[in-house]
């Protein structure tokens, strides 16, 4: 059962994670990648959401509409935040427009919004779901014409009005997206990498090692920097989306004295920037210069230390903390045939050089983190967009963890 289809249901299927506040309010669906829905869960708790539902790929909830400004802004986790303003049973085309047409649109946005309808299919009969993201469309334009006799204009690309439409078997879910672009997209990325990993993602693998603020953290294959960024941010409390615009913000519902009040408490909550324990090194010095790009457009060049090395011959950086990395599994190293040997040395440098560690390494492949030799403590399902993956722990004590 995916995320959208719990709640579209009646009834959830899970009791709500949080009742202490009063479930007044907005009904929201927030998406992630799959395996931190649990750590969404949380995340959400903390910034004032109730009723909170986890599925499949997300987690529902219910707040008013400043809470939902308020997790855009500070969520580390989530893709994206979506407002549900209809749902239903459903037949046929006929049944989806009719939806869409009673639904008072120009009381949410003025016409001059441009919009974009995304339909997304699990079990449906209908023929074209292309057919169905038009026809919804119709529906939209059809009730600013009877409204203000005039309708909105498309923009499939960079839409102001982003919506998403969900279809089961014989319901239907229709969102409004308050986010626009995904919220991984934090606005500091100038640099790309290879084989860059989402940024909610990387602050998932985060929260789930268990390391925290302040502990020493090491990603000896930084590639462009990621996990080292979420992990400065984390460190100096800076919400992920301090420096970019939201859809939510061309809704007629936004109230911008309100937002500049969320902003403002959010760029209050930053802490000074200093030398954090925070440590990256790759092989490939483009790399180290991507990353460094990358800190730098955040601000954070002189938060984090950098250095061109090979992990297989490099000593610790202290004597102790945290590794998080993403290693290759067959996109910056080759072929697959020379990870093997390249992960058993990984787990040799592991034995010889950093006893009193805490290891956690993400890997597309279950058989490759065998081959480090290393008595695995976790493994934690993750998903990397499509890529089932492991984050698997290892916890290194010296002379005692050879299999």
């Amino acid at each position: 059962m995916t995320a959208y289809d719990r709640l579209g249901q009646d009834k959830p299927a899970a009791q709500p994670r949080s009742t202490q506040r009063a479930s007044v309010g907005y009904q929201f669906f927030a998406s992630c990648p799959r395996g931190l829905e649990e750590e969404l869960c949380k995340e959400l708790d903390g910034l004032g959401a109730t009723d909170i539902v986890p599925a499949s790929g997300g987690v529902g909830f219910i707040s008013d509409m400043r809470t939902g400004w308020k997790i855009n802004l500070w969520s580390r986790l989530a893709i994206r935040v979506l407002w549900r303003v209809g749902e239903g049973h459903y037949k046929k085309e006929e049944d989806l427009y009719q939806a869409a047409l009673a639904l008072d649109w120009p009381s949410w946005f003025e016409v001059t919004r441009t919009i974009a309808v995304t339909t997304v299919g699990k079990n449906s009969p209908l023929p074209s779901l292309n057919f169905v993201s038009l026809r919804i469309k119709d529906a939209i334009c059809d009730r600013f014409r009877a409204a203000v006799n005039e309708r909105p204009s498309v923009n499939t690309r960079k839409p102001d009005i982003p919506l998403t439409l969900f279809l089961s078997s014989d319901r239907y879910t229709l969102y409004l997206d308050l986010s626009g672009e995904p919220l991984n997209r934090r606005g500091y990325r100038v640099q790309p990498s290879g084989a860059p990993l989402n940024e909610n993602l990387a602050a998932g693998m985060l929260l789930l090692s268990g390391w925290t603020p302040g502990t020493p953290l090491y990603d000896p294959m930084m590639g462009g920097g990621t996990i080292l960024l979420e992990a400065a941010m984390m460190s100096l409390n800076i919400a992920p989306g301090l420096r970019r615009h939201f859809a939510f913000e061309n809704l007629k519902t936004f109230d911008r004295i309100e937002w500049l009040r969320l902003h403002k408490d959010a760029e209050a909550a930053v802490l000074e920037r200093q030398p954090l324990p925070i440590f990256g090194s790759d092989i490939d010095p483009a790399m180290v210069r991507a990353a460094g790009l990358n800190l730098r457009a955040a601000g954070l060049f002189d938060c984090v230390r950098l250095m061109e090395a090979d992990f297989l011959n490099v000593d610790p950086p202290t004597d102790g903390g945290f590794i998080v990395t993403n290693p290759p599994y067959g996109v910056r190293m080759g072929s697959e045939e020379d990870l093997g040997p390249f992960y058993k040395e990984i787990g040799d440098n592991l034995k010889q050089h950093f006893p009193g560690w805490t290891v956690f390494l993400l890997s597309a492949d279950p058989e490759l983190p065998k081959r480090i030799g290393l008595q695995t403590t976790r493994r934690i399902p993750l998903y990397n967009g499509p890529l089932e993956c492991r984050l698997v722990e290892y916890r290194l004590v010296a002379g005692s963890n050879r299999k």
